[in-house]
């Protein structure tokens, strides 16, 4: 049986991504929507530390598999 492991690397990137985005969009709109954003920042941050605390990096990007010796 095989042990597969693998990281969460692309994710976190669309999370900085999309954070980047709420960030630009943040100076452009009214101010009662200035709420729901900060709520996705927050929301957008949690999530990212969640994934860093569960999710340790391993040494390789990507995903590596490993085999159980006999």
């Amino acid at each position: 049986m095989a042990n597969v492991k693998f990281t969460l690397k692309s994710i976190t990137k669309e999370i900085d991504k999309a954070e980047k985005k709420l960030r630009a969009l943040r100076g452009k709109v009214l101010t009662a929507d200035l709420k729901k954003i900060d709520l996705n920042l927050r929301s957008l941050r949690r999530a990212r530390g969640i994934i860093g605390v569960v999710c340790r990096p391993t040494l390789h990007y990507g995903q590596t598999f490993k085999t159980k010796s006999k």
